[in-house]
This record gives structure tokens, sequence and C-alpha cells, in this order.
């Protein structure tokens, strides 16, 4: 198998970036987490396997990984196995090697694959989640498989204040990640710190996160002008979706101000979503649906530059 791999540097350090995200989401949720991770993996990879294997000099790239633990990662940890693998499998199929394969695709693959089970599966991705150890329990789910079943739950941040409008939890516990959620998106903390690294090793870009942020932020105070805009921002998977899925370098606006524009349309549509659609989380919606229009607005920018530059010369 390690033959058939492209080395990409890059995406090996976006697998770095993810481990804290990774090891904290087994201590809240049991080493099934891992086996997700697992499942995942190799679906994505055989996936892509099979499209290039006849290819010459055809090799599997260390993208489809970032792809499939992003992926995982985004998941309930109580989903089941042959789903996780199934969404790998459309992410990688349909998101990418459908467009012509890596480099070439239009939509985040992960993303793609998420939406995919989340549309498809609703009761496995909205209702069964899993509340986490407690930070009190040592070792947590480090040396456990999963939480009993009595610690499931359908209850989320996002959830909750949409049929209450009550917080469920406090700011601090949301931003440390003691809230029920996906295996990899609860703790902002350590989504911040991977930012921070992605960023000084040039992995990422900083101006899609900040636009994307200050988004989420502005149109948070506008649809709740009630609440505190931080704590939708930690809740969910909008912060993880931030630091990983705006920044995937295929995917995102390319252009100077369209990079601006991208950020802020995303951040506009996953609170506009999350107010008046009747999905809890809006961010991978927000997200596909910018895809689908930034090259005709950046197409759209290219010519009302070059007119301007026309009139200036």
């Amino acid at each position: 198998m390690l033959e058939r791999l492209m080395k990409q540097p890059v995406m090996n350090r976006v697998l770095y970036a993810l481990i804290p995200s990774t090891v904290f989401g087994v201590y809240l949720f049991g080493l099934r987490v891992l086996a997700v991770l697992l499942m995942s993996n190799l679906a994505a990879y055989w996936t892509e396997y099979l499209f290039i294997r006849n290819k010459k000099n055809g090799k599997v790239t260390m993208a489809v990984f970032v792809t499939a633990s992003l992926y995982a990662l985004s998941l309930p940890p109580t989903i089941p196995f042959w789903i996780a693998m199934l969404g790998a499998i459309v992410a990688v199929a349909f998101g990418k090697m459908v467009f012509g394969g890596f480099g070439t695709n239009i939509f985040n693959p992960a993303i793609l694959g998420r939406t995919f089970v989340y549309v498809s599966f609703p009761q496995e991705m909205t209702i069964r989640w899993t509340i986490p150890y407690l930070w009190t329990d040592f070792p947590g789910g480090l040396l456990r498989w999963a939480p009993p079943m009595a610690m499931q739950t359908g209850a989320t941040i996002l959830s909750v204040y949409r049929s209450s409008g009550e917080m469920l939890s406090s700011f601090t516990n949301a931003f440390m990640g003691f809230v029920p959620g996906s295996s990899g998106e609860t703790s902002a903390l350590l989504i911040i710190l991977s930012a921070i690294y992605l960023i000084i090793t040039k992995t990422a870009k900083w101006q899609p996160m900040l636009a994307t942020t200050i988004g989420i932020l502005l149109f948070g105070l506008i649809f709740y002008p009630h609440a505190n805009p931080l704590y939708f921002l930690v809740s969910g998977g909008a912060l993880f979706g931030i630091v990983y899925m705006t920044t995937d370098p295929v995917s995102q606006a390319k252009g100077k101000y369209a990079i601006w524009i991208y950020g802020l349309m995303i951040g506009f549509l996953t609170v506009f979503i999350r107010r008046y659609s009747l999905f809890a989380e809006g961010f991978m919606f927000a997200l596909l649906l910018t895809n689908a229009f930034m090259p005709i607005i950046e197409y759209a920018l290219d010519k009302w530059m070059a007119r301007n530059k026309e009139k200036r010369a």
C-alpha cells in the first residue's frame, strides 16, 4: 500500500494538525472514534485506488487521507461503520474523482460526503449523539470502547437552542469541548491551536479563516441579536469547518478579493440556514453552495477588474 502513495508534505501537516482533536475525541467518546476513522480511511483509499489503478504511474494521493479523516471526525461517534464507509466512498468518488482527481474538484470532498450522510441518514446524524465522559473521569474514553447506551442523547447545543432558546452548556464547556457533538469538532481550543500551526507552517491561508469567522460573527449578531455570537461560533461544526474546510487549496476561492467574498458568503449562509431552515447545522450546506457559486463570482470579478484597468489606462 505504501508504494502506491504519492508524497504530499502539505497534506501530512494537515493530518498532524488533526491529532490533538482526534485524541481528545477518543477521550470524550471512546476508542470507537478510532475505528470510525480507520474504516473511513480504508474506504476512501480503495475508492481512489480503483479510479487510478490503470493510469500510468498512478498513485493514491495523501490528500485522500485528509478527506477521509476530516469527514470521519465530523461524524457523530455513534455512526454505524457501514454508513461511515459509504459516506467516505461518496466523498472521494463524487466529490473528487468524477471531476478528474486531485486538484480538479469544485466541491470540498469531505463536506460533500458528510452532507450525503446527513441527508440520507438523518436519524443517525441528528438524534444519536453521546454525552461525553466528564473531564474528571480520567482516563475517559482512552481505555473504553464507547459510552454506554444510557449516555446517548439527541441534544446538542444548536438543537436545544432552536427548540427552547436555552443554552445547553456554559460557554467555557462549549469552548473546551465537553459537550455532545461530532468526534473531532467539539473543542474550539484545540481547533484554534491547530489553526495557528497550519498558518505558521504555511499549510493553510489565514484569509478564508478570518473572513468566514467575521461573517459568522457579524450575521450572528444580525440574526440572533440577543445571543452571544461567540457561543454560536464555537458550537456545531462551524469552527472545525473554518479551519480545515474553507482553507482547502483546491476548492477555496483564489482571487485577492474573491477570498473575502468567499468567507463572508459562507458565514452569511451558515447563520441564515441555522436560523430559517429545518437544519440545526448550516455550515456544510453553506460551504457547498459557496463552492458552487464562486467560479462565476470570480469570473465576474476578473472581468470587472480588467475593465477598470482598461479605463485607468
